[in-house]
């Protein structure tokens, strides 16, 4: 069963049905990853939130990155990560990854956490987004999050699941979600129908391309 990371789930999402159904069809098909541009971003996100290292220092680190886009993509969200930070000093703390398996057994969604962190009397769990396209919307983000709510059991009853958006930047809730946080099911179901789709279109593909056995 293939389990998508949270920001590559919310990435399907956001695609229009023709590149939707070509990503499906690429996990169909056992296609790995590419490579991990947000990689340096989130692990000097870590050193930052945790103090170990200041923003100039990190800065500095950052020119050992030898991709000019990775690079300033990098000092961008970082840069804009102190100013939240800054903004936001609540208490920080760690979540553990959870992991949603749809009903249809087709695929997984695991929300790993980056960093969890106090806003008001809620322990949040947040996930990092510092991705260019495809564009993300409210619906498609709290339809996202919307999967995880009742997976945690860790004595956390205020806990809420968040995506900071670095591209912007804007912390998305699940608690402020409104109307879209009922619309997590039916965008899941979305996926599962585009993996059945392709599922069908390989094996009739693989039918297809049989050799016919002679008669007699």
């Amino acid at each position: 069963m293939p389990t998508f990371g949270f920001s590559a789930y919310l990435k399907l999402l956001s695609l229009n049905e023709k590149p939707l159904g070509t990503a499906i069809r690429g996990r169909i098909e056992g296609g790995k990853g590419g490579y991990d541009f947000h990689r340096s971003m989130k692990r000097q996100a870590s050193r930052l939130l945790s103090g170990e290292a200041s923003l100039e220092e990190i800065l500095q680190s950052l020119q050992s990155i030898k991709r000019p886009p990775e690079r300033a993509s990098a000092t961008q969200a970082l840069t804009r990560l102190a100013t939240w930070r800054a903004d936001n000093p609540g208490e920080l703390m760690t979540f553990k990854p959870v992991t949603y398996a749809h009903a249809s057994g087709l695929f997984k969604v695991t929300f790993t956490p980056d960093f969890g962190v106090r806003l008001g009397r809620t322990a949040t769990a947040v996930h990092i987004w510092n991705t260019a396209r495809p564009a993300i919307s409210p619906r498609n983000v709290y339809s996202a999050l919307a999967l995880f709510p009742d997976l945690y059991d860790e004595g956390r009853s205020t806990a809420d699941f968040a995506l900071l958006s670095l591209r912007e930047p804007k912390l998305y809730r699940l608690s402020e979600a409104g109307r879209y946080a009922s619309l997590g099911e039916a965008a899941a179901e979305k996926i599962a129908e585009g993996f059945r789709r392709a599922i069908d279109n390989a094996r009739r593909k693989e039918n297809a391309e049989q050799p016919i056995a002679p008669a007699g």
